[in-house]
């Protein structure tokens, strides 16, 4: 959504009652809210072009499933689940798939569709405003087509785009963040003001951490336990991963994967997999985690999931897969989650729904497995990792950014961004600071380091971090930003949360928040604080772009400071994936 410039000069609504809260301009920071939510909901300006005839067809074929050789008919009925359409890609959406354009006018979003090819696809899902599809064929090739390095793309949900050249993926990364600045942030210079993307140095072997499922799979009268990733989709079924590994994690790791899958085979199904839909069998995941000290030498963490008791991880086949995979080169710690024998899925609204994540009974984490106690079987939980030149110590539950080169160049992005005098006389405040990650890596260029975090674990890693790091100009403390009493002033944030002392201003702030964004309040206290630069680091340029809002919004007063975006540098932290971050900077005006 854009606003003319007359637009722009009168967005003033009369508000009866209207609420003692942070405002822009003169409209309430709630409808404020409202109007950046739909811009977020609404579809991305592709969607916009598409039906508006950015992207056509070769003549507005659609066909049923049962007659897929007949030649292309025009037409302008609304499609139904079962057509098959030709249609081309115009564009790429956020969620990594294609943008194409249905006969009716309809947006149509399709997996593995690239701009510009012309693709025959079959419609399975219907909606208001959207419908999505599935590329049967391709009709004529893209321009930024390239063949997918991974056997196992086609299945795996790992990645989305290794079907596209890499410089179309930094490229479309780059618009992406310069639409959501322009669209949602309702900056007239995004473009001018946005960098280019910086790319990652390796599209391939990348993560330092994967998550991998355990499955059974039929072949004819012969079941077996088999070991992958989730296809796109579904939270139930698994892709297997074979002899050709996993391109996205690095080859110690791949080795630990091979090893597995061979100890599968050699137990015959006398370990059964987990099943999420009923809470039954053993063998739930296995999160594989790698780190490089500073002098290079790879170490290897595994986590194995599952519901086995005590004796079964002491004797028998289970006993045997975690001593086995304890022996490997370069594993240091092997551990153990115990999970319930219970449900972690449960059908949607009807019978025939796909099975989505929160059991039944069960109270759910995020991710759709109830909460975990953790046991280490070999090793210690703990993992060394230099980021930097800074040294962190990460547990199995330690969140750390899992691309590690591609977090060093964002570091050091961040680090410039912040402007630093060169004199170490900068105040930081380090907001959703995690395991201390962005502030001890710019403790050595301020005076302090203030950090910020809910999770109680992070907290505890991140003083841990500073202290192996003899870093002693850092404090780190337990604050959940999203419940901030605005009305309190700068004090509602500066001070320390055990003895209520008053903590220095900052004259810098880094925030680094969830894919949510911000507090509505949390926006208010910064505004009141009035620091002389914002360092916004996000993983969903989406909402960063809502918080600007806010931040740029008309001052209210002496102690209601402005912002002003000065600059935002989009980063590839996650190359074959639609996922991109960036570090806008804002200056107070």
């Amino acid at each position: 959504m854009s606003l003319s410039s007359e637009e722009r000069q009168n967005r003033t609504v009369t508000v009866r009652r209207r609420p003692k809260m942070f405002t822009l301009g003169r409209r309430p920071a709630m409808a404020v809210r409202a109007l950046v939510a739909r811009a977020i909901r609404a579809p991305r300006r592709a969607f916009a072009a598409a039906a508006h005839g950015g992207g056509g067809t070769d003549g507005g074929a659609r066909r049923r499933e049962d007659d897929v050789d007949a030649d292309a008919v025009g037409g302008v009925a609304a499609e139904r689940v079962g057509d098959i359409v030709r249609v081309t890609c115009t564009d790429l959406a956020t969620s990594g798939q294609g943008v194409c354009r249905l006969p009716s006018g309809m947006v149509l979003l399709c997996d593995g569709a690239t701009p510009g090819e012309i693709i025959d696809a079959r419609v399975v899902k219907v909606k208001k405003r959207v419908a999505e599809g599935v590329k049967r064929a391709t009709v004529v090739d893209a321009p930024d087509a390239t063949p997918p390095p991974c056997v196992y793309y086609d299945r795996c949900g790992g990645c989305s785009w290794q079907h596209i050249t890499y410089d179309a993926q930094v490229a479309h990364k780059r618009r992406q963040v310069v639409d959501v600045l322009t669209r949602i942030g309702l900056e007239p210079e995004a473009e001018a003001k946005t960098s280019a993307c910086a790319s990652a140095r390796a599209t391939e072997r990348y993560r330092n951490k994967m998550e991998f499922a355990f499955g059974r799979i039929t072949e004819g009268r012969r079941a077996r336990v088999v070991v992958g990733l989730r296809p796109r989709g579904s939270n139930e079924d698994v892709v297997e991963i074979g002899e050709h590994g996993c391109l996205l994690q690095s080859e110690e790791a791949d080795a630990v994967l091979r090893r597995t899958r061979d100890a599968l085979t050699r137990l015959g199904g006398s370990v059964e997999a987990f099943d999420r839909t009923t809470g039954e069998g053993t063998l739930r995941s296995m999160v594989i985690r790698s780190a490089r000290d500073s002098h290079g030498t790879p170490s290897v963490m595994v986590d194995l999931a599952t519901t086995a008791g005590d004796d079964e991880l002491l004797f028998g086949p289970l006993a045997d897969l975690l001593r086995e995979i304890s022996e490997m080169p370069h594993v240091v710690s092997v551990l153990h989650t115990s999970v319930p024998p219970e449900p972690e899925l449960r059908r949607g609204n009807n019978r025939n729904s796909k099975f989505v994540k929160g059991g039944r009974g069960v109270k759910a984490k995020s991710n759709g497995a109830p909460t975990a106690a953790v046991k280490a079987m070999y090793g210690q939980n703990k993992l060394i990792e230099t980021l930097d030149g800074v040294k962190f110590e990460l547990s199995s539950a330690s969140f750390f950014q899992t691309n590690t080169a591609q977090a060093t160049q964002l570091v050091q992005i961040m680090r410039d961004a912040c402007g630093f005098s060169g004199n170490n006389t900068e105040v930081v405040l380090d907001l959703f600071c995690g395991v201390g990650t962005m502030g001890l890596c710019v403790a050595s260029s301020a005076k302090h380091v203030m950090g910020w975090e809910v999770v109680p674990e992070a907290v505890r890693d991140a003083k841990r971090n500073a202290e192996i790091n003899g870093i002693e100009n850092a404090k780190f403390y337990r604050v959940d930003l999203s419940s901030l009493n605005a009305k309190l002033g700068a004090k509602g944030l500066l001070a320390n949360p055990k003895t209520g002392k008053e903590l220095p201003m900052p004259d810098i702030v880094i925030t680094d928040p969830a894919r949510f964004g911000m507090a509505e309040s949390l926006i208010s206290i910064l505004r009141t604080i009035g620091a002389k630069r914002i360092v916004y680091v996000s993983c969903n340029p989406a909402t960063q772009a809502r918080d600007m809002v806010l931040l740029t919004a008309q001052s209210q007063g002496p102690n209601d400071a402005r912002y002003a975006l000065a600059s935002c540098t989009p980063v590839d932290m996650f190359p074959h994936t639609s996922h991109v971050e960036s570090v806008a900077v804002f200056d107070r005006v």
